[in-house]
């Protein structure tokens, strides 16, 4: 019964881990599928948002881009989508939320 009730329990998890979602522009997708869109920029070297227009066709080509995004890449604008989508799973700098004395890494960071 015990082993009945963890399984239950992992599955549902793993469940609901999948249904995140995230919204740009009236496209939504999953976290998953923004995680590997997140790998195939920096992968092509996109690592600064801010340039996505050099880097973006080759995304929409790629075979390992999720097929959720297909029809983002048909937008004129999915450049900014993605980079908007990467940007928001994208933790902050750690330097920017040191509030305390004791954050001496951003202290070094900034020398």
């Amino acid at each position: 019964m015990r082993s009945l009730t963890v399984s239950f329990f992992l599955a549902s998890c793993f469940l609901s881990s999948q249904s995140i979602k995230v919204t740009e522009s009236g496209f939504s997708f999953t976290l998953e599928a923004v995680k590997i869109l997140k790998k195939l920029m920096e992968d092509l070297g996109n690592e600064n948002p801010d340039l996505t227009a050099i880097t973006q066709m080759p995304l929409c080509i790629n075979p390992d881009l999720p097929e959720e995004f297909l029809e983002a890449c048909k937008q004129d604008d999915h450049g900014r989508i993605f980079a908007n989508l990467v940007q928001i799973i994208t933790p902050p700098d750690p330097c920017e939320i040191c509030a305390n004395a004791a954050c001496t890494g951003c202290v070094f960071n900034k020398i």
